[in-house]
């Protein structure tokens, strides 16, 4: 099971975003296929480099890439 099929079925396959469907069938590459939104970002990421990870999947949710690139 692919990382975006854990995430998908954890989050029910909604949209965090807009609480809209997301078909787990429709390409990564359409704006309304399914992406994986990370909740820190790189900047921080790289801050706690070195760190053990304490809250694990909470820090991905299901979004649509168009609904994700729009948040910025």
């Amino acid at each position: 099971m692919s990382r975006l099929d854990e995430v998908g079925e954890r989050d029910g396959w909604r949209c965090w975003l807009c609480d809209e469907p997301v078909d787990p069938a429709m390409s990564v590459n359409d704006p309304r296929g399914p992406s994986i939104d990370s909740l820190t970002t790189s900047k921080a990421k790289g801050k706690a480099k070195g760190k053990p990870k304490v809250s694990g999947d909470a820090d991905e949710r299901l979004a649509h890439r168009d609904c994700n690139t729009k948040k910025g």
